[in-house]
Protein backbone atom coordinates (compact mmCIF):
# COMPACT_ATOMS: atom_id res chain seq x y z
CA UNK A 1 0.00 0.00 0.00
CA UNK A 2 2.78 2.45 0.79
CA UNK A 3 4.33 1.53 -2.39
CA UNK A 4 1.66 2.12 -4.03
CA UNK A 5 1.12 5.83 -2.83
CA UNK A 6 4.90 6.69 -3.55
CA UNK A 7 4.41 5.67 -6.93
CA UNK A 8 1.42 7.82 -7.48
CA UNK A 9 2.77 10.85 -5.50
CA UNK A 10 6.24 10.24 -8.06
CA UNK A 11 3.57 10.20 -11.32
CA UNK A 12 1.84 12.98 -9.95
CA UNK A 13 5.42 15.16 -9.25
CA UNK A 14 6.23 14.15 -12.79
CA UNK A 15 3.18 15.73 -14.37
CA UNK A 16 3.23 18.52 -12.39
CA UNK A 17 7.50 19.23 -13.49
CA UNK A 18 5.97 18.39 -17.22
CA UNK A 19 3.13 20.91 -16.95
CA UNK A 20 5.42 23.85 -15.73
CA UNK A 21 8.13 22.78 -18.43
CA UNK A 22 5.58 23.12 -20.83
CA UNK A 23 4.39 26.86 -18.99
CA UNK A 24 7.65 27.87 -19.16
CA UNK A 25 8.42 26.83 -22.90
CA UNK A 26 5.10 28.89 -23.12
CA UNK A 27 6.49 32.20 -21.77
CA UNK A 28 9.71 31.90 -23.46
CA UNK A 29 8.17 31.38 -26.77
CA UNK A 30 5.81 34.53 -26.12
CA UNK A 31 8.16 36.76 -24.77
CA UNK A 32 10.58 35.54 -27.77
CA UNK A 33 8.22 36.61 -30.06
CA UNK A 34 7.57 39.62 -28.25
CA UNK A 35 11.34 40.76 -28.59
CA UNK A 36 11.14 39.18 -32.28
CA UNK A 37 8.57 41.64 -33.25
CA UNK A 38 10.34 44.68 -31.16
CA UNK A 39 13.51 44.25 -33.05
CA UNK A 40 11.68 43.94 -36.25
CA UNK A 41 9.77 47.21 -35.44
CA UNK A 42 12.79 48.98 -34.65
CA UNK A 43 14.76 47.58 -37.78
CA UNK A 44 11.83 49.19 -40.52
CA UNK A 45 11.69 52.29 -38.26
CA UNK A 46 15.66 52.94 -37.28
CA UNK A 47 15.99 54.93 -40.37
CA UNK A 48 12.91 57.33 -39.21
CA UNK A 49 14.29 57.62 -35.84
CA UNK A 50 17.61 58.21 -36.57
CA UNK A 51 16.02 61.12 -38.98
CA UNK A 52 14.39 62.43 -36.76
CA UNK A 53 16.79 62.61 -33.64
CA UNK A 54 18.94 64.15 -36.16
CA UNK A 55 16.78 66.97 -37.04
CA UNK A 56 15.46 67.95 -33.62
CA UNK A 57 18.97 67.63 -32.46
CA UNK A 58 20.13 69.58 -34.99
CA UNK A 59 17.21 72.40 -33.83
CA UNK A 60 18.18 72.01 -30.32
CA UNK A 61 22.06 72.88 -31.32
CA UNK A 62 20.93 75.82 -33.29
CA UNK A 63 18.90 76.75 -30.56
CA UNK A 64 21.83 76.99 -27.99
CA UNK A 65 24.00 78.14 -30.22
CA UNK A 66 22.00 81.36 -30.34
CA UNK A 67 21.37 81.91 -27.15
CA UNK A 68 22.74 84.30 -24.77
CA UNK A 69 26.08 83.49 -22.90
CA UNK A 70 24.85 82.46 -19.57
CA UNK A 71 27.46 83.27 -16.21
CA UNK A 72 27.21 81.64 -13.47
CA UNK A 73 27.53 82.66 -9.75
CA UNK A 74 27.25 81.68 -6.35
CA UNK A 75 27.38 83.28 -2.76
CA UNK A 76 27.73 82.28 0.55
CA UNK A 77 25.76 83.88 3.43
CA UNK A 78 25.30 83.13 7.31
CA UNK A 79 21.71 84.06 8.71
CA UNK A 80 20.67 84.95 12.45
CA UNK A 81 17.00 85.63 12.67
CA UNK A 82 14.23 83.09 10.78
CA UNK A 83 15.06 79.63 9.10
CA UNK A 84 16.24 78.78 5.82
CA UNK A 85 13.18 77.66 4.62
CA UNK A 86 11.66 80.80 4.85
CA UNK A 87 14.69 82.39 2.69
CA UNK A 88 14.30 79.70 0.28
CA UNK A 89 10.85 80.38 -0.33
CA UNK A 90 11.61 83.83 -0.90
CA UNK A 91 14.26 83.34 -3.26
CA UNK A 92 11.77 80.84 -5.12
CA UNK A 93 9.37 83.55 -5.79
CA UNK A 94 11.61 86.00 -7.04
CA UNK A 95 12.47 82.75 -9.38
CA UNK A 96 9.06 82.58 -10.54
CA UNK A 97 8.48 86.40 -11.11
CA UNK A 98 11.56 85.91 -13.61
CA UNK A 99 10.11 82.90 -15.02
CA UNK A 100 6.99 84.64 -15.48
CA UNK A 101 8.79 87.45 -16.91
CA UNK A 102 7.17 89.82 -14.15
CA UNK A 103 9.96 92.05 -14.42
CA UNK A 104 8.55 95.52 -13.21
CA UNK A 105 7.18 93.31 -9.93
CA UNK A 106 10.80 91.45 -9.76
CA UNK A 107 12.42 95.07 -10.11
CA UNK A 108 10.09 96.64 -7.44
CA UNK A 109 11.24 93.95 -4.90
CA UNK A 110 14.97 94.22 -5.77
CA UNK A 111 15.19 97.61 -6.32
CA UNK A 112 16.77 97.45 -9.65
CA UNK A 113 15.57 98.76 -12.80
CA UNK A 114 13.90 96.35 -15.28
CA UNK A 115 16.78 96.04 -17.57
CA UNK A 116 18.94 95.18 -15.07
CA UNK A 117 16.52 92.14 -13.84
CA UNK A 118 16.31 91.26 -17.56
CA UNK A 119 20.09 90.33 -17.51
CA UNK A 120 18.68 87.96 -14.59
CA UNK A 121 18.53 84.07 -15.90
CA UNK A 122 18.18 82.26 -12.75
CA UNK A 123 17.58 82.56 -8.91
CA UNK A 124 17.90 79.64 -6.93
CA UNK A 125 19.55 78.21 -3.43
CA UNK A 126 21.56 75.20 -1.99
CA UNK A 127 21.79 73.95 1.30
CA UNK A 128 25.83 73.35 2.94
CA UNK A 129 25.19 70.03 1.35
CA UNK A 130 24.41 71.37 -2.03
CA UNK A 131 20.55 70.42 -1.56
CA UNK A 132 17.72 72.45 -2.59
CA UNK A 133 17.90 74.56 0.75
CA UNK A 134 13.65 75.10 -0.21
CA UNK A 135 13.16 71.31 0.88
CA UNK A 136 15.62 71.95 3.84
CA UNK A 137 13.40 72.09 7.03
CA UNK A 138 16.37 71.55 9.38
CA UNK A 139 16.87 74.30 12.46
CA UNK A 140 20.73 73.75 12.49
CA UNK A 141 21.74 77.30 11.52
CA UNK A 142 25.00 77.00 8.99
CA UNK A 143 25.73 78.68 6.29
CA UNK A 144 23.72 78.65 2.78
CA UNK A 145 24.27 79.15 -1.01
CA UNK A 146 21.98 81.96 -3.42
CA UNK A 147 22.93 81.08 -7.15
CA UNK A 148 21.96 83.14 -9.71
CA UNK A 149 22.81 82.87 -13.46
CA UNK A 150 23.26 86.00 -15.41
CA UNK A 151 23.61 87.18 -18.96
CA UNK A 152 25.67 90.41 -17.76
CA UNK A 153 28.47 89.97 -15.05
CA UNK A 154 28.18 93.62 -14.50
CA UNK A 155 25.22 93.51 -12.57
CA UNK A 156 26.56 91.21 -9.69
CA UNK A 157 27.90 93.70 -7.23
CA UNK A 158 24.28 95.00 -7.25
CA UNK A 159 22.60 92.32 -7.41
CA UNK A 160 24.43 90.43 -4.26
CA UNK A 161 23.49 93.70 -2.41
CA UNK A 162 20.14 93.81 -3.07
CA UNK A 163 19.26 89.93 -2.90
CA UNK A 164 20.88 90.29 0.96
CA UNK A 165 18.70 93.10 1.49
CA UNK A 166 15.55 91.44 0.25
CA UNK A 167 16.15 88.49 2.33
CA UNK A 168 17.37 90.36 5.14
CA UNK A 169 15.28 93.56 5.78
CA UNK A 170 11.74 93.01 6.97
CA UNK A 171 9.52 94.11 9.52
CA UNK A 172 9.94 91.15 12.02
CA UNK A 173 13.53 91.05 11.63
CA UNK A 174 14.14 94.36 11.99
CA UNK A 175 12.33 94.48 15.21
CA UNK A 176 14.29 91.47 16.05
CA UNK A 177 17.89 93.38 15.53
CA UNK A 178 16.88 96.36 17.45
CA UNK A 179 15.79 94.05 20.66
CA UNK A 180 19.32 92.54 20.47
CA UNK A 181 21.04 95.60 20.23
CA UNK A 182 18.84 97.30 23.37
CA UNK A 183 19.60 93.71 25.45
CA UNK A 184 23.15 94.15 24.75
CA UNK A 185 23.30 97.99 25.30
CA UNK A 186 21.90 96.95 28.72
CA UNK A 187 23.89 94.22 29.36
CA UNK A 188 26.90 96.49 28.68
CA UNK A 189 25.47 99.07 30.95
CA UNK A 190 25.35 96.98 33.67
CA UNK A 191 28.27 94.72 33.74
CA UNK A 192 30.40 98.51 33.16
CA UNK A 193 28.23 99.43 36.20
CA UNK A 194 29.65 96.09 38.09
CA UNK A 195 33.38 96.71 37.25
CA UNK A 196 32.76 100.57 39.16
CA UNK A 197 31.13 98.66 41.69
CA UNK A 198 33.91 96.26 42.11
CA UNK A 199 36.88 98.91 41.73
CA UNK A 200 35.15 100.53 44.49
CA UNK A 201 35.35 97.53 46.48
CA UNK A 202 39.01 97.17 45.87
CA UNK A 203 39.88 100.42 46.91
CA UNK A 204 38.36 99.75 50.29
CA UNK A 205 40.55 96.39 50.24
CA UNK A 206 43.85 98.09 49.83
CA UNK A 207 42.94 101.02 51.47
CA UNK A 208 45.28 99.72 54.42
CA UNK A 209 47.59 97.68 52.49
CA UNK A 210 49.94 96.61 55.49
CA UNK A 211 46.85 95.36 57.56
CA UNK A 212 45.46 92.75 54.77
CA UNK A 213 44.51 89.88 56.44
CA UNK A 214 44.02 85.95 54.41
CA UNK A 215 40.24 87.09 53.46
CA UNK A 216 40.79 90.36 52.23
CA UNK A 217 43.91 88.81 49.58
CA UNK A 218 41.27 86.07 48.79
CA UNK A 219 38.68 88.32 48.31
CA UNK A 220 40.78 90.30 46.01
CA UNK A 221 41.61 88.04 43.64
CA UNK A 222 38.29 86.74 43.75
CA UNK A 223 37.43 90.83 42.56
CA UNK A 224 39.90 90.62 39.75
CA UNK A 225 38.94 86.96 38.43
CA UNK A 226 35.43 88.72 38.31
CA UNK A 227 36.55 91.69 36.70
CA UNK A 228 38.25 89.43 34.25
CA UNK A 229 35.24 87.76 33.28
CA UNK A 230 33.04 90.73 33.16
CA UNK A 231 35.69 92.46 30.82
CA UNK A 232 35.77 89.14 28.10
CA UNK A 233 31.44 89.57 28.38
CA UNK A 234 31.69 93.43 27.39
CA UNK A 235 33.89 92.38 24.68
CA UNK A 236 31.62 89.43 23.54
CA UNK A 237 28.95 91.86 23.40
CA UNK A 238 30.52 95.21 21.62
CA UNK A 239 31.82 92.46 18.96
CA UNK A 240 28.01 91.35 18.83
CA UNK A 241 26.41 94.95 18.72
CA UNK A 242 29.21 95.60 15.51
CA UNK A 243 27.83 92.23 13.59
CA UNK A 244 23.83 92.87 14.66
CA UNK A 245 23.09 91.63 10.99
CA UNK A 246 20.52 88.75 9.78
CA UNK A 247 22.65 88.19 6.89
CA UNK A 248 26.21 88.09 6.55
CA UNK A 249 28.02 87.27 3.06
CA UNK A 250 30.55 85.27 4.02
CA UNK A 251 31.54 84.84 -0.18
CA UNK A 252 30.19 86.92 -2.38
CA UNK A 253 29.66 86.74 -6.10
CA UNK A 254 31.92 85.79 -8.66
CA UNK A 255 31.12 85.29 -12.39
CA UNK A 256 32.16 81.64 -13.87
CA UNK A 257 31.48 81.53 -17.31
CA UNK A 258 29.12 78.37 -18.88
CA UNK A 259 30.82 76.19 -21.45
CA UNK A 260 28.93 76.99 -24.86
CA UNK A 261 29.98 73.47 -25.48
CA UNK A 262 28.02 71.80 -22.65
CA UNK A 263 25.22 73.99 -23.26
CA UNK A 264 24.85 72.98 -26.87
CA UNK A 265 25.36 69.46 -25.97
CA UNK A 266 22.77 69.18 -23.33
CA UNK A 267 20.24 71.12 -26.04
CA UNK A 268 21.26 68.74 -29.16
CA UNK A 269 20.50 65.56 -26.13
CA UNK A 270 17.11 67.05 -25.24
CA UNK A 271 16.50 67.64 -29.52
CA UNK A 272 17.11 64.17 -29.81
CA UNK A 273 14.64 62.53 -27.13
CA UNK A 274 12.03 65.07 -28.26
CA UNK A 275 12.58 63.79 -31.64
CA UNK A 276 12.16 60.18 -30.96
CA UNK A 277 9.43 60.65 -28.57
CA UNK A 278 7.43 63.13 -31.13
CA UNK A 279 8.51 59.69 -33.80
CA UNK A 280 6.67 57.43 -31.82
CA UNK A 281 3.91 59.50 -30.61
CA UNK A 282 2.87 59.78 -34.21
CA UNK A 283 2.96 55.96 -34.56
CA UNK A 284 0.63 55.43 -31.65
CA UNK A 285 -2.05 57.89 -33.62
CA UNK A 286 -1.09 57.30 -37.14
Amino acid sequence: MDNQSFSQSKEEGKRTWKALQNQWGEALGFFGAMFASLLLFIKKQALWFILFAVIFGSIGGAYAWMKKQVYHSEMTVSYAQLEKKIYADMLFKLNQLLDSKQYESLGFLLNMSVDQVKQIHLIDSRNIRYEPLINDISVEKVPFYIIVDVYDPDILPELEEQLVNYISVSDFVNNRLLLNERNYKNEVLYLKNQLVYMDSLKTLLLHDCSNLDADAVVNLENLNKNQNEIFGRIRDLEAALQFNKNIEVMDGFIAQEIPLSNIIIKFILLGMIVGIGLRLFWLMVK
